[in-house]
């Protein structure tokens, strides 16, 4: 194709659409500022612990990640979570509760009251917005599902996805699928019913149904594989400075350690990185408050403990997923991972691991704290939620200063921002967990979309032949 790409920044937006590209037969370029790729995705693995620093899973939610695991030639590596995990546990009356995974579990649960299991048959009865404005979440779930499911079910799955607060969270961009159930069937309901066939001709798993995979050795292995695949098409501990459009195509303008600005010209750049770091870089005609704006994006911060026990020292199974906890119940973590159950190797033999998340929006003042205030706090939940009795036999503390992107109320005007970016600056394009989910799974198939508009740009257009009286391509 003779055509080249500036990519900047390394994580898995990043990788992903230098992969591909490069797959593609472009001449691929990848800045990265830090010493390693995969940006918030890393494992590390000591006296037989593995700890996951960021993400844990990768949800199978369509072909374009299961075809990038293939493409790297991982499928030897890829482990899926154990039976176990499609147990998920909610805290009520500060005691881990299971939830209901059917109808008549549901019915029979004690995570809801007879008020609210019976407020939920009002639901498909119940008009659709008329978008008069936009709806937090909040305003969302109390308006068709009731307060109760906000607490129990809506605060602590956003705490742990998010880490984030649904009174801030915008459901048309938070949880978009959520919102279009409501606008295309009047009914969340009912399009759960209904929206199952149109998920299946997209080829599209629910969230709520894919299957979670990891590697053998962590999901580290996945940028490594990228870092392999790429070779020497990365370049690490480079900035860019700034990138200026051309007649025909950009300079990029990048400096490799301490050393002096060098430039090297494109055809096309894909902005990868974070959007809170798009305020180091200048986009040359182009006010510097355009990219600054996009610091207004909300990150809170997440300290992650991973804590190693004796699996004697633990009262509770363990068996499954994890543990979500709302913030009506008042503790100082917003939930827990079993990590050595969703996945072996996780701990050694006899011992079993606890991925432990502490602030977010929720209680942001939390995660700055200390490595032994952090602990001594996680203690003290899991003593009461999980009787974990015993002083931790394995720590690992990583903390994210600015960790997840929050979709808030207004975040519309943020992606519009980017669209205009991109009409305006033809072959400059944005990829990442600002842009269309947070999740690795909403990454990768971000990234590989972005790819694609790529590709369709230096793609020969076929030659009409003649056929008859008739033109075809």
């Amino acid at each position: 194709m003779n055509k080249s790409v500036v990519i900047i920044g390394g994580g898995i937006a990043g990788l992903t659409v230098a992969f591909r590209l490069k797959k593609a037969g472009l001449d691929v370029t990848l800045f990265e500022s830090g010493s390693r790729v995969g940006g918030v995705m890393f494992s590390t693995e000591e006296d037989g612990y593995l700890a996951e620093t960021g993400p844990n899973t990768i949800l199978e939610t369509s072909p374009k990640v299961t075809g990038i695991v293939s493409d790297l030639g991982l499928d030897g590596e890829k482990i899926y979570a154990n039976e176990a995990s499609k147990i998920r546990f909610i805290v009520k009356d500060r005691k881990p509760v299971p939830l209901p995974l059917s109808p008549l579990s549901f019915f029979k649960s004690p995570l809801f009251s007879k008020g609210a299991k019976l407020r939920l048959l009002k639901e498909p009865f119940i008009e659709a917005w008329d978008n008069q404005y936009e709806e937090s979440l909040s305003q969302f779930v109390v308006r068709r599902l009731g307060q109760e499911f906000l607490d129990y079910a809506i605060n602590p799955f956003v705490a742990g996805v998010y880490a984030g607060e649904p009174d801030h969270l915008s459901v048309r961009h938070a949880l978009p699928k959520l919102y279009q159930l409501e606008q295309k069937y009047g009914s969340l309901i009912k399009g759960q019913i209904f929206g199952a066939k149109e998920r299946k001709k997209r080829e599209e798993t629910s969230k709520q149904r894919a299957r979670m995979f990891s590697f053998l050795h962590g999901l580290k292995t996945l940028p490594e594989a990228f870092q392999k695949a790429l070779g020497d098409s990365i370049q690490k501990d480079t900035t860019v400075n700034d990138v200026t459009p051309m007649k025909v195509g950009w300079w990029v303008h990048y400096k490799k350690g301490n050393n002096t600005t060098k430039t090297v010209t494109t055809d096309f750049i894909v902005y990868a990185g974070t959007a809170f770091g798009l305020k180091e870089m200048t986009l040359a005609k182009q006010s510097k408050d355009d990219f600054v704006f996009f610091q207004k994006i909300y990150h809170p911060p997440v300290a992650v403990l991973v804590l190693g026990f004796k699996r004697e020292d633990v009262d509770h199974p363990l068996e499954g997923f994890g543990m979500l906890i709302p913030k009506v119940e008042d503790f100082h973590t917003l939930g827990v991972l079993f990590s050595s159950t969703l996945f072996p190797n996780r701990a050694p033999r006899g011992y079993v691991t606890l991925t432990i998340f502490i602030g977010g929006s929720r209680q942001p003042e939390n995660a700055l704290k200390s490595e032994p205030e952090l602990i001594d706090m996680a203690l003290a939940d899991m003593s009461t939620l999980l009787g974990v009795r015993s002083k931790p036999t394995f720590v690992e503390h990583t903390f994210w200063e600015q960790a997840i992107p929050q979709y808030d109320v207004g975040f519309g005007t943020f992606k519009e921002k980017l669209n205009d970016l991109e009409k305006q600056y033809p072959g400059l394009y944005f990829a990442g967990n600002y842009r269309n989910g947070i999740s690795v799974a909403d990454t990768i198939v971000n990234a590989h979309e972005t790819s694609e508009r790529i590709i369709n740009q230096v793609r020969p257009s076929p030659t009409p032949k003649r056929v008859g009286e008739r033109t075809i391509v």
